[in-house]
Parts: structure tokens; sequence; C-alpha cells
């Protein structure tokens, strides 16, 4: 499930269309390739699970225990890794905005990602 998101996430921020096994390993990564994979994946959990809610599918307790639980390590993931371009802070930016409207991530949580956010602004990448 992360692998893919965590691709598209460097095909993203390179402007590449594809990734392929020659271009990962014949370039360097770029500086905020973590940060992006990590908000890709944030970004495929959520839709998931909005895309369960929709559908009003039950599902049992214990995967949705797991996935709150993975969720709330990616986004401390996030808010430990420090955006070091643009296109970081971008990944970021929408990490926030994803996260900020949630309830049922903790309100401590929230603000952290915020603040890290606003500190990664602070640090004239902007």
């Amino acid at each position: 499930m992360t692998g893919l998101a965590r691709l598209a996430g460097l095909a993203a921020i390179t402007g590449a269309e594809a990734i392929t096994a020659d271009s990962v390993t014949l370039c360097a990564p770029p500086a905020d390739a973590r940060l992006v994979g990590l908000c890709a994946d944030l970004t495929e959990i959520e839709q998931w699970r909005q895309s369960r809610l929709a559908g009003r599918c039950n599902f049992p307790a214990v995967q949705l225990g797991g996935l709150l639980a993975q969720r709330q390590l990616l986004i401390a993931d996030v808010c430990e890794t420090k955006a070091a371009t643009r296109d970081g802070l971008k990944a970021k930016a929408r990490a926030v905005r994803l996260v900020l409207g949630d309830a049922v991530v903790p309100r401590n949580m929230r603000e952290a990602l915020m603040r890290s956010l606003l500190e990664d602004m602070r640090g004239g990448l902007l």
C-alpha cells in the first residue's frame, strides 16, 4: 500500500511521469523525498478511510484501530521531518489541510503538525 504512494510522491517531486529502476538508482533522491512519501502515505490512508466511511462499510474495530494508529505514526513522522525545499513545504501543507478538519486526530497532534509547518515556513523557504 505505501510503496506505490512513495513512488508517486517521488515522481511528483522530481517532475517525472514515472519512476523506473534506472531513474531511482542513477540519481540522488530529492531533498524532501522522505517527507513527500510520508505525506503521500498519509493521504492514501485518509482516502481509503473516507471511501470506507462514505460507503458505510462495516469493518472490524481492530482494522480501524490499526489504521488510526498507523496514521498517528505518520503524522508524528511528518511533524519531525523538516521541509528542505518548497516542494516539501507544499507536501506538508497538504498534510496539514488533510488533518486539521479531522476530529478523530487528537487536538495536540493537529496543533503539533501546524506548528511544524509554521516553523518550516519561518525557515526561509518562501
